[in-house]
């Protein structure tokens, strides 16, 4: 397990986590980065609490399933420019449980 993935711009795409997930579990890497535009696109008000509620329902769960599929490997994340900033207390929250906030 001496492998790192590393992917960005996901964009919220379920099937592109899935991808992920999947390539994860076969390689066992010692760790998956998502190096940012980790959430859907959106503008405005709308657009943080959509990405909200991206990051803390679908996010969480894909990170429950990475660490049950592939324990030991862990999951390090980092916002890009397309998330929005508002939405890092998210990935705060979880630091150090689901994964590591970079």
């Amino acid at each position: 397990m001496s492998q790192w993935f590393f992917t960005s711009d996901l964009h919220g795409q379920g099937e592109l986590y899935e991808q992920v997930l999947s390539l994860a579990t076969e390689q066992r890497p010692a760790a998956v980065i998502l190096g940012g535009d980790l959430a859907p696109h959106g503008t405005g008000a709308p657009g943080v609490q959509h990405q909200r509620v991206f990051l803390e329902g679908f996010l969480v769960e894909f990170a429950r399933r990475l660490r049950e599929s592939v324990p030991g490997t862990e999951l390090m994340l980092l916002m890009g420019n397309d998330d929005w900033a508002a939405n890092q207390d998210v990935l705060e929250r979880h630091h150090g449980t689901l994964w590591h906030s970079l």
